[in-house]
Protein backbone atom coordinates (compact mmCIF):
# COMPACT_ATOMS: atom_id res chain seq x y z
CA UNK A 1 0.00 0.00 0.00
CA UNK A 2 2.98 2.29 0.42
CA UNK A 3 3.24 4.93 -2.29
CA UNK A 4 6.41 6.35 -3.73
CA UNK A 5 7.14 9.77 -2.33
CA UNK A 6 8.05 10.97 -5.80
CA UNK A 7 4.55 10.26 -7.05
CA UNK A 8 2.86 12.36 -4.39
CA UNK A 9 1.66 15.90 -4.60
CA UNK A 10 4.36 18.52 -4.97
CA UNK A 11 4.95 20.41 -1.76
CA UNK A 12 6.10 23.98 -1.69
CA UNK A 13 8.37 25.41 0.92
CA UNK A 14 9.16 28.80 2.22
CA UNK A 15 11.27 30.24 5.01
CA UNK A 16 10.73 33.44 6.89
CA UNK A 17 13.27 34.97 9.24
CA UNK A 18 11.93 35.42 12.74
CA UNK A 19 13.66 35.98 16.04
CA UNK A 20 17.00 35.02 14.49
CA UNK A 21 15.57 31.63 13.57
CA UNK A 22 13.42 30.43 10.69
CA UNK A 23 9.82 29.54 10.12
CA UNK A 24 9.27 26.82 7.59
CA UNK A 25 6.07 26.27 5.66
CA UNK A 26 4.77 23.56 3.37
CA UNK A 27 1.59 23.60 1.33
CA UNK A 28 -0.42 20.51 0.41
CA UNK A 29 -2.79 21.08 -2.53
CA UNK A 30 -6.42 20.34 -1.62
CA UNK A 31 -8.77 18.77 -4.16
CA UNK A 32 -12.51 19.27 -4.38
CA UNK A 33 -13.22 15.66 -3.39
CA UNK A 34 -11.32 15.87 -0.10
CA UNK A 35 -13.47 16.11 3.02
CA UNK A 36 -11.15 17.21 5.84
CA UNK A 37 -7.46 17.34 6.70
CA UNK A 38 -5.96 17.09 10.19
CA UNK A 39 -2.43 17.38 11.56
CA UNK A 40 -1.26 15.36 14.58
CA UNK A 41 2.08 16.41 16.16
CA UNK A 42 4.22 13.52 17.44
CA UNK A 43 6.91 15.52 19.23
CA UNK A 44 10.44 14.87 17.97
CA UNK A 45 9.12 11.97 15.87
CA UNK A 46 7.55 14.48 13.47
CA UNK A 47 3.98 15.24 12.47
CA UNK A 48 1.21 13.18 10.87
CA UNK A 49 -1.18 14.64 8.27
CA UNK A 50 -4.45 12.75 7.89
CA UNK A 51 -6.44 13.52 4.77
CA UNK A 52 -10.01 12.19 4.67
CA UNK A 53 -10.36 11.82 0.90
CA UNK A 54 -13.86 10.42 0.62
CA UNK A 55 -16.45 8.68 2.71
CA UNK A 56 -14.42 5.45 2.75
CA UNK A 57 -10.81 6.46 2.07
CA UNK A 58 -8.06 8.37 3.81
CA UNK A 59 -4.45 9.25 3.09
CA UNK A 60 -1.90 9.49 5.86
CA UNK A 61 1.57 11.05 5.59
CA UNK A 62 4.41 11.59 8.02
CA UNK A 63 6.80 14.55 7.95
CA UNK A 64 9.97 14.88 10.01
CA UNK A 65 10.81 17.92 12.13
CA UNK A 66 12.15 19.69 9.02
CA UNK A 67 8.73 19.18 7.39
CA UNK A 68 10.21 16.75 4.87
CA UNK A 69 7.98 13.86 3.92
CA UNK A 70 9.15 10.49 5.29
CA UNK A 71 6.39 8.13 4.12
CA UNK A 72 2.82 8.00 2.88
CA UNK A 73 0.11 5.37 3.04
CA UNK A 74 -3.46 4.90 1.94
CA UNK A 75 -6.27 3.35 3.97
CA UNK A 76 -9.98 2.69 3.79
CA UNK A 77 -12.87 2.08 6.17
CA UNK A 78 -16.52 1.15 5.72
CA UNK A 79 -18.28 3.86 3.74
CA UNK A 80 -20.80 4.65 6.45
CA UNK A 81 -18.21 5.43 9.14
CA UNK A 82 -16.82 8.87 10.03
CA UNK A 83 -13.49 9.90 11.52
CA UNK A 84 -14.13 10.74 15.17
CA UNK A 85 -10.80 11.46 16.86
CA UNK A 86 -7.32 10.10 17.59
CA UNK A 87 -4.97 9.27 20.43
CA UNK A 88 -1.17 9.07 20.46
CA UNK A 89 0.27 7.14 23.41
CA UNK A 90 3.90 8.01 22.66
CA UNK A 91 4.50 4.87 20.60
CA UNK A 92 1.54 4.31 18.28
CA UNK A 93 -1.14 6.55 16.80
CA UNK A 94 -4.73 5.32 17.04
CA UNK A 95 -7.49 6.62 14.76
CA UNK A 96 -11.12 6.08 15.77
CA UNK A 97 -13.88 5.79 13.15
CA UNK A 98 -17.53 5.23 13.99
CA UNK A 99 -21.08 6.30 13.22
CA UNK A 100 -23.31 8.33 15.53
CA UNK A 101 -24.98 6.00 18.06
CA UNK A 102 -23.60 2.95 16.28
CA UNK A 103 -22.27 -0.26 17.82
CA UNK A 104 -19.54 -0.42 15.17
CA UNK A 105 -16.11 1.03 16.06
CA UNK A 106 -13.21 0.90 13.64
CA UNK A 107 -9.66 1.42 14.90
CA UNK A 108 -6.64 2.09 12.69
CA UNK A 109 -3.31 1.75 14.49
CA UNK A 110 -0.42 3.58 12.81
CA UNK A 111 3.27 2.85 13.31
CA UNK A 112 4.92 6.31 13.06
CA UNK A 113 8.26 4.78 12.09
CA UNK A 114 7.29 3.05 8.84
CA UNK A 115 3.63 3.94 8.28
CA UNK A 116 2.33 0.40 8.74
CA UNK A 117 -1.44 0.34 9.30
CA UNK A 118 -3.29 -2.24 11.40
CA UNK A 119 -7.08 -2.37 11.41
CA UNK A 120 -9.37 -3.52 14.20
CA UNK A 121 -13.16 -3.66 14.22
CA UNK A 122 -15.11 -3.61 17.47
CA UNK A 123 -18.81 -4.37 17.87
CA UNK A 124 -20.35 -3.46 21.19
CA UNK A 125 -23.42 -1.83 22.72
CA UNK A 126 -26.00 0.01 20.62
CA UNK A 127 -26.88 3.71 20.84
CA UNK A 128 -23.70 4.81 22.58
CA UNK A 129 -22.77 8.47 22.08
CA UNK A 130 -18.97 8.76 22.15
CA UNK A 131 -17.47 11.48 24.32
CA UNK A 132 -13.95 10.23 25.09
CA UNK A 133 -11.24 8.08 23.53
CA UNK A 134 -7.82 7.07 24.87
CA UNK A 135 -5.34 4.38 23.89
CA UNK A 136 -2.54 2.87 25.98
CA UNK A 137 -0.30 0.21 24.48
CA UNK A 138 -2.64 -2.63 23.48
CA UNK A 139 -5.68 -1.18 25.25
CA UNK A 140 -8.49 1.16 24.21
CA UNK A 141 -10.85 3.16 26.42
CA UNK A 142 -13.96 4.57 24.71
CA UNK A 143 -16.17 6.70 26.95
CA UNK A 144 -19.72 7.86 26.30
CA UNK A 145 -23.32 7.63 27.41
CA UNK A 146 -26.14 5.17 26.85
CA UNK A 147 -29.60 6.35 27.95
CA UNK A 148 -28.01 9.10 30.09
CA UNK A 149 -25.72 6.59 31.83
CA UNK A 150 -21.92 6.97 31.57
CA UNK A 151 -20.16 3.97 30.04
CA UNK A 152 -16.52 3.08 29.35
CA UNK A 153 -15.81 0.37 26.79
CA UNK A 154 -12.49 -1.35 27.38
CA UNK A 155 -10.83 -3.31 24.58
CA UNK A 156 -7.61 -5.31 24.63
CA UNK A 157 -6.44 -5.45 21.01
CA UNK A 158 -3.99 -8.31 21.45
CA UNK A 159 -6.69 -10.51 23.03
CA UNK A 160 -9.43 -9.05 20.81
CA UNK A 161 -11.63 -8.77 23.87
CA UNK A 162 -14.10 -5.99 24.69
CA UNK A 163 -16.00 -5.42 27.93
CA UNK A 164 -17.81 -2.63 29.72
CA UNK A 165 -15.92 -1.48 32.79
CA UNK A 166 -17.96 -2.07 35.96
CA UNK A 167 -20.26 0.74 37.11
CA UNK A 168 -18.13 2.91 39.31
CA UNK A 169 -20.53 5.54 40.63
CA UNK A 170 -24.02 5.66 42.10
CA UNK A 171 -26.71 8.13 41.08
CA UNK A 172 -26.81 10.44 38.08
CA UNK A 173 -23.27 10.76 36.75
CA UNK A 174 -21.30 12.26 33.87
CA UNK A 175 -17.85 11.54 32.50
CA UNK A 176 -16.30 14.97 32.70
CA UNK A 177 -12.85 14.17 31.29
CA UNK A 178 -10.54 11.28 30.43
CA UNK A 179 -6.76 11.87 30.44
CA UNK A 180 -3.80 9.73 29.44
CA UNK A 181 -0.78 9.65 31.79
CA UNK A 182 2.02 8.21 29.65
CA UNK A 183 4.59 8.53 32.47
CA UNK A 184 2.63 6.42 34.94
CA UNK A 185 0.98 4.35 32.18
CA UNK A 186 -2.56 4.93 33.38
CA UNK A 187 -5.88 6.52 32.40
CA UNK A 188 -7.48 9.09 34.73
CA UNK A 189 -11.25 9.55 34.49
CA UNK A 190 -13.16 12.34 36.24
CA UNK A 191 -16.85 11.77 37.00
CA UNK A 192 -19.30 14.45 38.07
CA UNK A 193 -21.98 12.80 40.20
CA UNK A 194 -25.31 14.29 41.27
CA UNK A 195 -27.43 17.15 39.96
CA UNK A 196 -27.91 18.89 43.30
CA UNK A 197 -25.43 20.16 45.89
CA UNK A 198 -26.70 17.77 48.57
CA UNK A 199 -25.68 14.66 46.61
CA UNK A 200 -22.88 16.09 44.46
CA UNK A 201 -19.42 14.52 44.24
CA UNK A 202 -16.42 14.83 41.96
CA UNK A 203 -14.77 11.42 41.61
CA UNK A 204 -11.38 10.69 40.06
CA UNK A 205 -10.63 7.09 39.10
CA UNK A 206 -7.41 5.72 37.67
CA UNK A 207 -7.13 2.58 35.51
CA UNK A 208 -4.15 0.59 34.30
CA UNK A 209 -3.74 -0.70 30.76
CA UNK A 210 -5.65 -3.88 31.65
CA UNK A 211 -8.70 -1.91 32.73
CA UNK A 212 -8.08 -2.57 36.42
CA UNK A 213 -8.88 0.24 38.82
CA UNK A 214 -5.73 1.55 40.51
CA UNK A 215 -7.30 4.05 42.85
CA UNK A 216 -10.14 6.43 43.57
CA UNK A 217 -10.41 9.92 45.00
CA UNK A 218 -13.79 11.27 46.07
CA UNK A 219 -14.24 15.00 46.60
CA UNK A 220 -17.36 16.18 48.48
CA UNK A 221 -18.57 19.79 48.82
CA UNK A 222 -17.02 21.73 51.69
CA UNK A 223 -19.28 24.21 53.48
CA UNK A 224 -20.03 26.79 50.76
CA UNK A 225 -17.92 25.38 47.92
CA UNK A 226 -17.53 22.32 45.69
CA UNK A 227 -14.81 21.18 43.30
CA UNK A 228 -16.04 21.65 39.73
CA UNK A 229 -13.34 19.93 37.64
CA UNK A 230 -10.00 18.22 38.13
CA UNK A 231 -6.64 17.47 36.58
CA UNK A 232 -4.19 15.16 38.30
CA UNK A 233 -0.55 14.13 38.20
CA UNK A 234 0.81 10.98 39.84
CA UNK A 235 4.18 11.66 41.48
CA UNK A 236 4.79 8.04 42.49
CA UNK A 237 2.81 4.90 43.31
CA UNK A 238 1.32 6.57 46.41
CA UNK A 239 1.35 10.37 46.00
CA UNK A 240 -1.13 12.10 43.70
CA UNK A 241 -1.68 15.84 43.11
CA UNK A 242 -5.10 17.12 41.99
CA UNK A 243 -5.71 20.68 40.78
CA UNK A 244 -8.90 22.21 39.43
CA UNK A 245 -11.45 24.95 39.92
CA UNK A 246 -14.00 25.24 42.70
CA UNK A 247 -17.23 27.20 42.86
CA UNK A 248 -20.31 27.89 44.93
CA UNK A 249 -22.09 24.60 45.45
CA UNK A 250 -25.41 26.41 44.98
CA UNK A 251 -24.59 26.71 41.27
CA UNK A 252 -24.85 22.92 40.93
CA UNK A 253 -28.20 22.17 39.36
CA UNK A 254 -29.00 25.87 38.89
CA UNK A 255 -30.49 27.26 35.69
CA UNK A 256 -27.20 29.03 34.84
CA UNK A 257 -25.21 25.88 35.37
CA UNK A 258 -22.01 25.28 37.39
CA UNK A 259 -19.34 27.97 37.62
CA UNK A 260 -16.00 28.60 39.30
CA UNK A 261 -14.79 30.97 42.01
CA UNK A 262 -11.13 30.01 42.22
CA UNK A 263 -8.43 27.37 42.11
CA UNK A 264 -7.97 24.44 44.49
CA UNK A 265 -4.97 22.21 45.16
CA UNK A 266 -5.07 18.84 46.91
CA UNK A 267 -2.46 16.18 47.58
CA UNK A 268 -3.36 12.57 48.36
CA UNK A 269 -1.32 9.71 49.79
CA UNK A 270 -2.82 6.33 48.92
CA UNK A 271 -6.15 8.10 48.35
CA UNK A 272 -6.14 9.95 51.69
CA UNK A 273 -6.13 13.76 51.69
CA UNK A 274 -2.86 15.30 52.92
CA UNK A 275 -2.91 18.96 51.89
CA UNK A 276 -5.70 21.17 50.58
CA UNK A 277 -5.66 24.81 49.51
CA UNK A 278 -8.42 27.01 48.01
CA UNK A 279 -7.50 30.33 46.39
CA UNK A 280 -10.16 32.67 45.01
CA UNK A 281 -9.50 34.43 41.72
CA UNK A 282 -10.16 37.65 43.65
CA UNK A 283 -6.76 37.05 45.29
CA UNK A 284 -4.98 36.79 41.94
CA UNK A 285 -2.99 39.82 40.80
CA UNK A 286 -3.71 39.65 37.08
CA UNK A 287 -6.91 37.63 36.68
CA UNK A 288 -8.98 40.67 35.60
CA UNK A 289 -6.40 42.18 33.24
CA UNK A 290 -8.54 41.20 30.24
CA UNK A 291 -11.10 43.81 31.28
CA UNK A 292 -10.89 47.40 30.13
CA UNK A 293 -9.24 49.79 32.60
CA UNK A 294 -12.56 51.20 33.76
CA UNK A 295 -14.15 47.78 34.22
CA UNK A 296 -11.07 46.42 35.97
CA UNK A 297 -11.02 49.33 38.47
CA UNK A 298 -14.71 48.83 39.13
CA UNK A 299 -14.17 45.11 39.78
CA UNK A 300 -11.24 45.79 42.12
CA UNK A 301 -13.34 48.27 44.10
CA UNK A 302 -16.05 45.64 44.48
CA UNK A 303 -13.50 43.11 45.74
CA UNK A 304 -12.06 45.57 48.24
CA UNK A 305 -15.52 46.59 49.46
CA UNK A 306 -16.44 42.97 50.10
CA UNK A 307 -13.14 42.29 51.87
CA UNK A 308 -13.72 45.23 54.22
CA UNK A 309 -16.98 43.55 55.22
CA UNK A 310 -15.26 40.23 55.73
CA UNK A 311 -16.90 38.82 52.61
CA UNK A 312 -15.78 37.63 49.21
CA UNK A 313 -17.03 38.88 45.85
CA UNK A 314 -18.87 36.05 44.11
CA UNK A 315 -17.55 35.07 40.68
CA UNK A 316 -19.23 32.95 38.01
CA UNK A 317 -16.59 31.89 35.50
CA UNK A 318 -16.21 28.63 33.65
CA UNK A 319 -12.64 27.55 32.96
CA UNK A 320 -11.12 24.95 30.67
CA UNK A 321 -8.34 23.27 32.65
CA UNK A 322 -5.09 22.17 31.01
CA UNK A 323 -2.82 19.34 32.07
CA UNK A 324 -0.66 20.16 35.08
CA UNK A 325 2.91 21.14 34.13
CA UNK A 326 5.52 19.93 36.61
CA UNK A 327 8.30 22.43 37.41
CA UNK A 328 10.67 20.89 39.93
CA UNK A 329 8.53 20.41 43.05
CA UNK A 330 6.18 23.20 41.89
CA UNK A 331 3.21 23.14 39.51
CA UNK A 332 2.21 25.35 36.58
CA UNK A 333 -1.56 25.63 36.09
CA UNK A 334 -3.16 26.98 32.89
CA UNK A 335 -6.91 27.52 32.40
CA UNK A 336 -9.02 29.36 29.82
CA UNK A 337 -12.20 31.28 30.67
CA UNK A 338 -15.04 30.63 28.23
CA UNK A 339 -18.79 30.96 27.86
CA UNK A 340 -21.38 29.74 25.33
CA UNK A 341 -22.83 32.08 22.74
CA UNK A 342 -26.31 31.83 21.23
CA UNK A 343 -28.14 33.28 18.30
CA UNK A 344 -31.84 33.79 17.87
CA UNK A 345 -33.79 32.85 14.77
CA UNK A 346 -37.44 33.46 14.02
CA UNK A 347 -39.19 30.26 12.95
CA UNK A 348 -42.51 29.88 11.26
CA UNK A 349 -45.25 27.81 12.93
CA UNK A 350 -44.71 25.24 10.16
CA UNK A 351 -41.19 24.39 11.36
CA UNK A 352 -39.07 26.35 8.87
CA UNK A 353 -37.58 29.81 9.04
CA UNK A 354 -39.92 32.65 8.19
CA UNK A 355 -40.05 33.08 4.45
CA UNK A 356 -38.75 29.55 3.86
CA UNK A 357 -40.59 26.31 3.29
CA UNK A 358 -39.75 23.04 4.97
CA UNK A 359 -39.43 21.88 8.52
CA UNK A 360 -36.66 19.74 10.00
CA UNK A 361 -33.91 21.03 7.73
CA UNK A 362 -34.12 24.43 9.39
CA UNK A 363 -34.86 23.25 12.90
CA UNK A 364 -32.60 24.86 15.51
CA UNK A 365 -32.24 21.45 17.16
CA UNK A 366 -31.01 19.62 14.08
CA UNK A 367 -27.45 20.44 15.06
CA UNK A 368 -27.96 18.85 18.47
CA UNK A 369 -28.21 15.48 16.74
CA UNK A 370 -25.06 16.07 14.73
CA UNK A 371 -22.06 14.93 16.81
CA UNK A 372 -19.71 17.01 14.67
CA UNK A 373 -21.36 20.29 15.70
CA UNK A 374 -19.86 20.39 19.17
CA UNK A 375 -18.26 18.05 21.66
CA UNK A 376 -15.18 15.90 22.16
CA UNK A 377 -12.32 15.35 19.69
CA UNK A 378 -13.69 15.82 16.22
CA UNK A 379 -16.73 15.63 18.17
CA UNK A 380 -14.34 18.53 20.26
CA UNK A 381 -12.08 18.33 23.27
CA UNK A 382 -14.22 18.01 26.38
CA UNK A 383 -17.19 15.76 26.97
CA UNK A 384 -20.37 17.27 25.52
CA UNK A 385 -22.32 15.30 28.13
CA UNK A 386 -20.77 17.02 31.17
CA UNK A 387 -22.84 19.92 32.49
CA UNK A 388 -19.79 22.04 33.29
CA UNK A 389 -18.62 21.89 29.67
CA UNK A 390 -22.06 21.90 28.04
CA UNK A 391 -23.64 24.97 26.42
CA UNK A 392 -26.93 23.92 28.01
CA UNK A 393 -25.76 23.39 31.61
CA UNK A 394 -28.01 21.24 33.77
CA UNK A 395 -31.20 22.20 31.95
CA UNK A 396 -30.53 20.43 28.69
CA UNK A 397 -31.25 21.98 25.33
CA UNK A 398 -34.99 21.13 25.48
CA UNK A 399 -35.47 23.83 28.11
CA UNK A 400 -34.56 26.58 25.64
CA UNK A 401 -36.97 28.41 23.43
CA UNK A 402 -37.50 27.24 19.88
CA UNK A 403 -35.64 30.28 18.55
CA UNK A 404 -32.46 29.97 20.65
CA UNK A 405 -29.57 28.18 18.98
CA UNK A 406 -26.11 27.47 20.36
CA UNK A 407 -23.60 29.40 18.25
CA UNK A 408 -20.14 28.53 19.56
CA UNK A 409 -17.80 29.29 22.44
CA UNK A 410 -16.28 32.65 23.31
CA UNK A 411 -12.92 32.80 25.11
CA UNK A 412 -12.23 35.89 27.22
CA UNK A 413 -8.77 35.17 28.67
CA UNK A 414 -6.41 32.55 30.03
CA UNK A 415 -4.93 32.52 33.52
CA UNK A 416 -1.52 31.03 34.36
CA UNK A 417 -0.28 30.39 37.90
CA UNK A 418 2.58 28.71 39.73
CA UNK A 419 1.83 26.78 42.93
CA UNK A 420 4.37 25.48 45.42
CA UNK A 421 4.40 21.94 46.81
CA UNK A 422 1.67 22.86 49.32
CA UNK A 423 -0.55 24.63 46.79
CA UNK A 424 0.33 28.20 47.77
CA UNK A 425 0.00 30.73 44.96
CA UNK A 426 3.45 32.10 44.07
CA UNK A 427 2.47 34.24 41.08
CA UNK A 428 -0.16 34.56 38.40
CA UNK A 429 -0.38 36.02 34.91
CA UNK A 430 -3.06 36.24 32.23
CA UNK A 431 -3.30 36.56 28.48
CA UNK A 432 -6.21 38.31 26.78
CA UNK A 433 -7.97 36.09 24.21
CA UNK A 434 -10.02 39.05 22.94
CA UNK A 435 -13.36 37.19 22.86
CA UNK A 436 -12.14 34.84 20.15
CA UNK A 437 -14.85 32.42 19.03
CA UNK A 438 -14.70 28.70 18.23
CA UNK A 439 -17.36 26.25 17.08
CA UNK A 440 -16.03 23.56 19.41
CA UNK A 441 -14.64 23.73 22.92
CA UNK A 442 -10.90 23.26 22.45
CA UNK A 443 -7.74 24.44 24.16
CA UNK A 444 -6.86 27.66 22.32
CA UNK A 445 -3.76 28.42 24.38
CA UNK A 446 -0.78 26.13 23.76
CA UNK A 447 1.99 26.03 26.34
CA UNK A 448 5.63 24.99 26.51
CA UNK A 449 8.08 25.01 29.42
CA UNK A 450 11.48 25.20 27.73
CA UNK A 451 14.23 25.55 30.30
CA UNK A 452 12.85 27.93 32.91
CA UNK A 453 10.81 30.03 30.48
CA UNK A 454 7.10 29.38 29.98
CA UNK A 455 5.74 30.14 26.50
CA UNK A 456 2.03 30.66 25.84
CA UNK A 457 0.75 31.05 22.29
CA UNK A 458 -2.48 31.02 20.35
CA UNK A 459 -3.54 31.63 16.76
CA UNK A 460 -5.89 34.41 15.82
CA UNK A 461 -6.60 34.62 12.11
CA UNK A 462 -3.24 34.58 10.35
CA UNK A 463 -1.31 35.79 13.41
CA UNK A 464 0.44 33.96 16.23
CA UNK A 465 0.20 35.77 19.57
CA UNK A 466 2.79 34.76 22.17
CA UNK A 467 3.63 35.64 25.74
CA UNK A 468 6.75 34.64 27.65
CA UNK A 469 6.90 34.27 31.42
CA UNK A 470 10.14 34.23 33.39
CA UNK A 471 10.87 31.78 36.24
CA UNK A 472 9.85 34.54 38.68
CA UNK A 473 6.49 35.02 36.98
CA UNK A 474 7.36 38.23 35.14
CA UNK A 475 6.08 38.76 31.61
CA UNK A 476 6.72 41.28 28.86
CA UNK A 477 4.45 42.51 26.11
CA UNK A 478 2.72 40.06 23.83
CA UNK A 479 4.50 39.38 20.55
CA UNK A 480 2.59 39.06 17.29
CA UNK A 481 3.90 37.13 14.27
CA UNK A 482 2.19 36.97 10.91
CA UNK A 483 2.15 33.65 9.11
CA UNK A 484 3.54 34.42 5.67
CA UNK A 485 2.54 32.48 2.58
CA UNK A 486 4.63 30.95 -0.19
CA UNK A 487 4.95 33.56 -2.94
CA UNK A 488 5.23 37.29 -3.28
CA UNK A 489 1.87 38.72 -4.26
CA UNK A 490 -0.11 36.04 -2.43
CA UNK A 491 -3.40 37.19 -0.93
CA UNK A 492 -5.30 34.95 1.44
CA UNK A 493 -8.95 35.01 0.39
CA UNK A 494 -10.20 32.45 2.84
CA UNK A 495 -8.80 30.71 5.91
CA UNK A 496 -10.58 28.15 8.05
CA UNK A 497 -9.97 25.42 10.61
CA UNK A 498 -6.72 27.08 11.65
CA UNK A 499 -4.94 25.50 14.58
CA UNK A 500 -1.76 25.96 16.58
CA UNK A 501 -0.11 23.18 18.58
CA UNK A 502 2.99 22.78 20.67
CA UNK A 503 5.34 20.44 18.78
CA UNK A 504 8.74 19.85 20.43
CA UNK A 505 11.53 21.78 22.17
CA UNK A 506 10.73 25.48 21.53
CA UNK A 507 8.83 24.76 18.31
CA UNK A 508 5.13 25.12 17.63
CA UNK A 509 3.23 24.11 14.49
CA UNK A 510 0.39 25.99 12.81
CA UNK A 511 -1.97 24.42 10.29
CA UNK A 512 -5.20 25.09 8.42
CA UNK A 513 -6.95 25.45 5.08
CA UNK A 514 -6.36 28.48 2.88
CA UNK A 515 -7.60 29.73 -0.47
CA UNK A 516 -4.91 32.00 -1.93
CA UNK A 517 -5.03 34.32 -4.93
CA UNK A 518 -1.93 35.35 -6.85
CA UNK A 519 -2.06 37.72 -9.83
CA UNK A 520 0.59 35.74 -11.71
CA UNK A 521 -0.07 32.16 -10.60
CA UNK A 522 -3.84 32.26 -10.13
CA UNK A 523 -5.86 30.73 -7.31
CA UNK A 524 -4.85 27.73 -5.21
CA UNK A 525 -6.45 25.86 -2.31
CA UNK A 526 -3.99 24.37 0.17
CA UNK A 527 -3.62 22.80 3.58
CA UNK A 528 -0.58 24.42 5.15
CA UNK A 529 1.85 23.46 7.91
CA UNK A 530 4.17 26.08 9.40
CA UNK A 531 6.94 25.30 11.86
CA UNK A 532 7.35 28.21 14.28
CA UNK A 533 10.37 28.50 16.61
CA UNK A 534 9.37 30.68 19.57
CA UNK A 535 12.09 32.23 21.68
CA UNK A 536 11.81 35.06 24.21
Amino acid sequence: MMKSIRLLLVFTFCSIATFAQEMKRIEIPVGSSQLETFSIPLGEKGVIVLNHIGKAEFNIRKFNTNLEQVWTNQGSVDGNLDYVTHCYDGNRLYLLFSRFKSNNYYIVRVNPTDGKLEKFQIFSVEKMEISNFKALNQSLFIGGIINSTPVILFTNLSEKRTRILPAVVNGQAEIQSMDLDTLQQQINVVYSVGKKAKNYQLILKSFDEDGNQLGQITMNPKDEYAQMNAKSTQLNDSLQIVVGTYGHKGSIGSSKGPSSQGLYFSSYLDGDLQESKFTSFTQFTNFFNFLGEKQKNKQEKKIKSKEEKGEELRLDYRLLMHEIIKKGDHYIVVAEAFYPDYKYVNYSPFGGTLGMLGGGLYSPWNMMYNPYRWGYGNYGLYSPFSSYYSPWGYRGYNSYSNSQQFDGWIYTHAVIAELDEKGNLLWDQSIDLNNIKEEKLIQKIKTSLHGDVLTLSYQRGNNIISKYISPEGQSGDEKVQELSTQNEGDKIRRQEKSDLNYWYSNNFIASGNQTINNSEEGRRSVYFLTKIPLNP
